[in-house]
């Protein structure tokens, strides 16, 4: 067994590897591969020339007000399933982790897809940051005026209001990424100004509320927009509570002024 980075020449097993592990439509898999792969730095193990555990290093930054660090968000690890067991993600984790270092790369990031997965995790370096919930909010009377804007004016507004709190900031390729068919607004309630991005809602919810900003006080001006009705809203939480949404583990120095870290989006 090795582990090393990949290639295009890769692009069909891990593509393969993929649908095995996570069992998503052909299209979803292919828009990965098409708009955040290029950007990104596979890495992979291999055993007797088959491609049996990967991992993708997608480059982000921490950002809080003027101070920006360079990180790696860990995406889409998986190992074949007869293979499990084996330590072959553990050494993948750590072939990644020692190339990245030599990038000056200052910390990684991830979001595990389960709490025994964050166990996992936290006993090989990783540090929980938020939680998530989803809530089911009914807006009856909606305020205020939302407008859709485009991936980068959303960019733009989404560093507005973060900008006193530790974050991660995306790349245009990662936002259209993860929300590949659903669209960003400009939210004015008031005097005040938010950003959500949303998807279309189904069993009776009016829409999924991906990120609203600054919070759920901005709600009334996107129902403006989408309807009065139930929006299932996703909201980032400091320390442990609810699913562990971000995890994040600092190669050299630590800030602890920058944790907890806000992520956002998980880019399931």
């Amino acid at each position: 067994m090795r582990t090393r980075r990949t290639g295009r020449e890769d692009i069909p097993a891990l593509k393969a590897l993929w649908q095995e592990a996570f069992g998503d439509e052909q299209q979803d898999i292919d828009l990965f591969f098409e708009t955040v792969y290029p950007n990104a730095t596979g890495f992979c193990a291999e055993d007797g020339g088959e491609l049996v555990s990967m991992l993708f290093a997608l480059p982000q930054t921490i950002v809080k007000e003027e101070k920006q660090l360079k990180c790696a968000y860990l995406y889409a690890v998986a190992t074949k399933k007869d293979r499990q067991g084996e330590g072959l993600c553990s050494a993948v984790l750590s072939y990644a982790e020692k190339e990245l270092r030599k990038r000056y790369f200052e910390a990684l990031l991830l979001s595990p897809a389960s709490e025994r997965l964050a166990d996992f995790y936290a006993e090989r370096g990783f540090a929980r940051q938020t939680g998530a919930k989803k809530t089911l909010l009914d807006c009856a009377q909606p305020t205020g005026q939302a407008t859709e804007i485009g991936v980068q004016d959303y960019a733009g507004l989404r560093e507005t209001a973060l900008w006193d709190i530790p974050h991660v900031r995306y790349d245009r390729a990662q936002l259209e990424y993860a929300m590949a068919g659903g669209k960003f607004y400009c939210l004015m309630a008031g005097y005040a100004m938010g950003c959500a991005a949303v998807k279309d809602g189904k069993d009776g919810v009016q829409a999924v509320v991906c990120e609203l900003l600054p919070g759920t006080e901005s709600l009334g001006a996107l129902a403006e927009k989408r309807g009065a009705g139930k929006y299932e809203v996703v909201s980032s939480l400091p320390g442990e509570d609810g699913e562990t949404w971000c995890m994040l583990k600092w190669l050299g120095r630590a800030y602890p002024e920058l944790e907890p870290v806000y992520m956002g989006f998980s880019l399931e």
